[in-house]
């Protein structure tokens, strides 16, 4: 257990170094979403192979693939909101997710109490959640102060992002209990697949996403 645990936190901190250096990067980061497409679809393809759940993989295959292009197409257009580049938005969403996943996962361990959904996540609490959405708040104002011009409305709308990455963390759990699957894959020693990494991502991108075409950037 805590050699697993050693092994998630150094993974962790050196995946997380890797993904800032690659968002600030510039052709890097193009090249790497497509890498990340690819090796999501290729997870995806394998799980699924064999169970005939047709309807199941082709709605994984869109929702793989929508995200995956939105980031890419605003790379390819250098977007920017209120003078602030797309990537800085990339990272502050990112930053989001993995706060509430980290303090989630040790909020959960620490306190436990209730299962949030046990017959979906049977690991996942309530007080992880609590712990997981205080911590991502508290990191978005920060983000959002010293990087995004301190538009707090940003600050505001960064619940709807944390919720939709725990509902993307539970979304995933479910598909996996319907294709009977552990993780996605083990190309990531103590996380698994890039599926499993980037689940909360995915969903909280779509959040990202229906924010921009409200206008509310």
């Amino acid at each position: 257990m805590a050699n697993n645990l050693l092994m998630r936190v150094i993974n962790g901190i050196a995946g997380a170094g890797f993904t800032i250096w690659i968002v600030l990067g510039d052709w890097e980061f193009l090249v790497c979403l497509l890498v990340g497409l690819f090796l999501m679809l290729y997870e995806w393809t394998k799980i699924n192979r064999g169970k005939k759940k047709y309807l199941l993989f082709y709605c994984g295959i869109i929702y793989i693939i929508i995200p995956t292009l939105f980031w890419a197409l605003e790379y390819y257009n250098d977007n920017a909101y209120n003078g602030i580049s797309y990537n800085l938005y990339t990272l502050w969403v990112l930053s989001i997710v993995w706060a509430c996943d980290i303090f989630a996962y040790f909020g959960g361990k620490l306190i436990g109490g209730p299962k949030l959904a046990p017959q979906i996540s049977p690991n996942k609490t309530w007080s992880g959640v609590v712990v997981g959405i205080i911590f991502s708040m508290m990191t978005s104002y920060i983000y959002v102060h010293n990087v995004l011009n301190d538009n707090i409305k940003l600050f505001y709308l960064s619940i709807v992002i944390i919720i939709s990455a725990i509902l993307g963390d539970l979304l995933e759990s479910k598909t996996k209990r319907i294709l009977n699957v552990k993780d996605t894959g083990n190309i990531i020693p103590g996380h698994g697949g890039f599926c499993d990494r980037l689940d909360s991502f995915l969903l909280a991108t779509y959040a990202f996403i229906i924010i921009k075409l409200m206008g509310l950037l």
